[in-house]
């Protein structure tokens, strides 16, 4: 069985590839839990309720014409919804490299953090929006 070590991971955030700006990136497909627990049971019962997906990405800053800051300020001060794609590679989206997107908010934004002589980085949720995240493999 082949194992993956992250790479070369492909993350697009409104139209803009990211790749070698972040250096991490977590996608959480998430429901909430509903408690359905009645009399009639001895123990716990569960359903599954709405989604909650979202992506957190760690931004290598850059404040540079059309990069980091460029980017998410403006979908942060203009409330804007924007769609977010992530592959563990680079490449075209497959069976072996499937494609997780969703249209998402920022509603949290830091662009300056850090101590003297660390590497500039912000680190961003992006909640998904309404479907949450689809898995696509092809």
């Amino acid at each position: 069985m082949a194992k993956l070590v992250l790479r070369d991971c492909f993350i697009e955030v409104n139209g803009v590839d990211f790749s070698s700006h972040v250096s991490s990136v977590t996608v959480n497909l998430v429901k909430d839990e509903i408690d359905t627990t009645n009399f009639g049971g001895d123990g716990r019962e569960r359903a599954h309720g709405l989604k909650d997906d979202s992506f957190e990405l760690n931004f290598q800053q850059d404040f540079a014409v059309g990069e980091v800051d460029a980017v998410l300020y403006p979908l942060w001060d203009l409330e804007t919804e924007f769609v977010v794609k992530v592959r563990p590679r680079s490449g075209a989206t497959s069976g072996t490299n499937p494609q997780f997107s969703a249209t998402c908010i920022l509603l949290e934004y830091q662009p300056l953090a850090g101590d003297v002589g660390d590497l500039s980085e912000t680190e961003v949720t992006f909640p998904a929006q309404r479907q949450g995240i689809v898995r696509a493999t092809s």
